[in-house]
């Protein structure tokens, strides 16, 4: 398993060989890929407490009513059960 250290040199070496070109459909799914990594690590560590997990979802500008929000929540509370 790479370290976060090797994902965000691999995303700036990306970034930096498309200098120049406009691709922000890349960029939304790199911010995607990094919140389900995030959320599913968070899920698996048993010293996450379900505020500190919500704070990640809000931090990454998902808004409490979205449908993604509710998502989330659903696979905490499927996890943990409802604390």
């Amino acid at each position: 398993m790479r370290s976060d250290d090797d994902k965000e040199l691999q995303d700036v070496r990306t970034e930096e060989t498309t200098r120049g070109r406009k691709q922000p459909q890349k960029a939304l799914s790199l911010a995607r890929r990094r919140l389900i990594s995030e959320m599913a690590r968070m899920l698996q560590d048993p010293r996450c407490d379900k505020e500190t997990y919500l704070d990640v979802i809000r931090e990454y500008g998902l808004p409490e009513g979205s449908e993604e929000y509710r998502q989330l929540l659903a696979l905490w509370r499927k996890r943990r059960g409802n604390d």
